[in-house]
């Protein structure tokens, strides 16, 4: 099943049962779907699902910073953890150890986008790049 499969079953589910978050699912699956419409009349892929889905839980969270009432702040939570539901696990950084390892062994790249780019496209958006970033750095001295 899809990702976009998956939005869609849980957001009849929360429209049947008359959910608060029933209308904000509804709106998200139209973002979501629309991504791949607007470039080239396609469906979304799965990575562009995922970034979406992470782009407005970032998007949520700056508006809780900047909101003082409490109501306004527990349903964006709640929007966060409807969006963070739908997110796979990510990739550990033992796993992107290894594939720096696996990849450039003991030898220093030439420089970090090299090896940043090698992790984006071995994991995709499985891979939170700040968290990558500051392995390469480690492992290699950057």
């Amino acid at each position: 099943m899809t990702k976009i499969d998956e939005i869609k079953t849980k957001s009849m589910e929360l429209r049947k049962n008359k959910s608060e978050l029933a209308s904000f699912s509804s709106f998200i699956l139209s973002e979501i779907v629309n991504i791949g419409k607007n470039d080239g009349n396609r469906e979304t892929t799965e990575d562009e699902v995922i970034s979406a889905i992470k782009k407005m839980i970032e998007k949520n969270k700056s508006s809780i910073a900047m909101t003082k009432d409490g109501y306004a702040k527990m349903k964006l939570e709640a929007e966060i953890d409807f969006l963070r539901s739908f997110l796979p696990e990510m990739v550990s950084e033992d796993e992107i150890s290894k594939f720096l390892r696996d990849e450039f062994g003991l030898e220093k790249p030439l420089n970090m986008g090299i090896a940043m780019g090698a992790i984006k496209q071995k994991f995709g958006s499985l891979v939170d790049m700040k968290q990558a970033s500051s392995i390469v750095k480690e492992t290699y001295d950057f």
